[in-house]
C-alpha cells in the first residue's frame, strides 16, 4: 500500500525521551492497522502500539536514515527499501526461527519483502473516483491524465516519483521502471500539461481527511482499498469505486520491518508472529478490506472477501502488472526533478 496520513515529523523528536518498553512505536500509513487487531494485541500482552503516521514513501524513508533521531521499533516498508536498508543494517533479519508463523506467509511475497521484512498487505495502483460525479468508469490512465472537461480540478495525483510518474509512463506504453531518457521526458510532457486539471497531490485519504475542499476531489490516483476507507468516512458503501485501468497497473507489497537500533526487538517480533498468525491476518485482511499474502488466514475469510475481484485481481491484470524494481540513483534524480518540476508549474498556475 503501500496508503496515507498527515507525518507528524515534530512528535516524534519528542518522543525519543518519553520511551518505554510497554509501548511499540508503529511507522505506517493512517489507517492501515486494525483497531480490533491493535486492542486484541493490548488486551493479550499488556503492550501498546502507538502509531506514527507518514504519507508518502519519501518522509518514510528520511524517518528511517535519521534513526537515531527517533524511536522507531516497527515500519511499513516497500520491497525496495526493505531489501535496501536492510543491506545496509539498518534493519534486523528476519527468520522463521524468530517469527515461527512466518511459514503461513506466500514464499513470493516473502522473497519480495526479502529477509529483512515479513508481507503485510499487497494490492495494486489504480483510479478510485466518487460515483455519483463521475457515471461512466474510468477504463483508461488517460481517463486521469487527460480529464474531460467537468473533471478538471477534480483531479488527484501522488506525490511520489514513481507513483506520479506511472499513470503517464503506462498511457504511453512503457514500463514503470524505464530509465529511457525519452520515455521520462515524454511522461515529463503528460505531467506538466496535466498539471493545470490537477486539484491536489496529496494522498487522497489525506487531502479527504484533511482538506476543505474535499468534496472538489472527483477522481485520484490511489490504492486498491482506499475505497473502502473512503467509503467509511462517507459512511455510503457505493460513494467512492476502484478501477485498474486497461494498460496494465503496479503490484506492490508493503513489508513490515524492525530497525535495527529498535530497543525492543524481541517484542516486536512477537508482534510479527501475532500479525502472522493465520486467525489473526484472516481478521486483520477482513478489517482493512487489504490483499492479504498469508496463505492459511485465507481458510478463514468470509467468501465476500476471497471473492472481492477489487482486492484480488483476474490473472490477466496481474500478468499485466509491473512490479517496483531498485532503480539508479539517475534514474532517481531524474524521476525527483520531473516530480519537483510538475509539482512547482502546479504551484505558480494556481497563484495566478
Amino acid at each position: 500500500m503501500k496508503i496515507r496520513a498527515l507525518l507528524i515529523p515534530l512528535v516524534l523528536s519528542l518522543m525519543a525521551g518519553a520511551a518505554h518498553s510497554e509501548t511499540l512505536r508503529l511507522l505506517n500509513w493512517e489507517e492501515y492497522l486494525s483497531p480490533t487487531v491493535e486492542t486484541q494485541w493490548e488486551n493479550k500482552t499488556g503492550h501498546k502500539i502507538e502509531s506514527v503516521f507518514f504519507d508518502n514513501d519519501q518522509k518514510r524513508d528520511e524517518i528511517l536514515l535519521n534513526a537515531e533521531h527517533h524511536i522507531i521499533d516497527l515500519a511499513v516498508v516497500d520491497e525496495i527499501v526493505a531489501e535496501r536498508f536492510g543491506e545496509d543494517q539498518r534493519l534486523i533479519e528476519i527468520t522463521e526461527e524468530l517469527v515461527p508463523n512466518l511459514k503461513h506467509v506466500g514464499k513470493f511475497w516473502r522473497q519480495r519483502c526479502s529477509k529483512y521484512a515479513i508481507p503485510y498487505f499487497w494490492g495494486t495502483l489504480g483510479i478510485v473516483y466518487r460515483s455519483d460525479k463521475v457515471p461512466t468508469p474510468p477504463d483508461s490512465w488517460r481517463d486521469i491524465v487527460e480529464p474531460s472537461d467537468k473533471l478538471k480540478g477534480h483531479i488527484g495525483m501522488l506525490d511520489d516519483y514513481t507513483d506520479m510518474l506511472a499513470p503517464a509512463i503506462f498511457m504511453n506504453g512503457h514500463k514503470l521502471n524505464t530509465e529511457d531518457a525519452d520515455e521520462l521526458k515524454q511522461a515529463f510532457e503528460v505531467l506538466k500539461q496535466q498539471s493545470a486539471d490537477v486539484l491536489t497531490y496529496d494522498y487522497i485519504i489525506t487531502y479527504v481527511d484533511s482538506s476543505p475542499k474535499s468534496d472538489d476531489l472527483h477522481m485520484a490516483v490511489g490504492y486498491g482499498g482506499d475505497q473502502y476507507i473512503l467509503n467509511e468516512r462517507a459512511g455510503n458503501d457505493d460513494l467512492w469505486k476502484y478501477v485498474i485501468p486497461k494498460e496494465g497497473t503496479v503490484l506492490w507489497v508493503d513489508c513490515l520491518a524492525i530497525p535495527s537500533n529498535s530497543k525492543n526487538i524481541k517484542q516486536a517480533l512477537t508482534f510479527l508472529n501475532y500479525l502472522s498468525d493465520p486467525v489473526v491476518a484472516a481478521q486483520h485482511a477482513e478489517d482493512l478490506y487489504y490483499a492479504t499474502p498469508n496463505e492459511a488466514a485465507m481458510n478463514h475469510v468470509s467468501d465476500k472477501y476471497k471473492n472481492d475481484s477489487e482486492i484480488f485481481p483476474p490473472r490477466s491484470i496481474l500478468a499485466q502488472s509491473d512490479l517496483y524494481e531498485e532503480m539508479t540513483n539517475s534514474n532517481i534524480e531524474k524521476r525527483l526533478r520531473i516530480t519537483n518540476a510538475v509539482k512547482n508549474i502546479h504551484e505558480s498556475k494556481q497563484t495566478r
